[in-house]
């Protein structure tokens, strides 16, 4: 597996890292996307914080960490008002 690393968008190529297993975590440690090569095909299992096997992943690398994931469900904007960011509305399930 090939990883890209983008240090800054619009500053050149990407960092191409051969590699057999990615960790991707946020500023204070903790793992949010884990991707590893299993097995004799070496197919790549993917797994990021909040799906049912993220945690056992982990542990399957290696990393003796749990992450608890929550859902912050933010109440809807008042009527009238216009999103000028966010999902957008006007396209469900492509």
């Amino acid at each position: 597996m090939i990883v890209e690393i983008i240090p800054d968008i619009g500053t050149g190529p990407p960092v191409r890292l051969p590699c057999s297993q990615v960790v991707i975590r946020r500023e204070d440690g903790t793992p949010v996307v884990v991707a590893a090569k299993f097995g004799p095909e070496r197919a790549i299992a993917a797994s990021i914080a909040g799906d049912a096997d993220f945690n056992r992943m982990l542990h399957a690398l290696g990393i003796n960490m749990t992450v608890i994931t929550d859902r912050l469900e933010l109440p809807k904007p008042p009527p009238g008002a216009k999103l000028i960011a966010g999902p957008d509305v006007n396209h469900e399930g492509d």
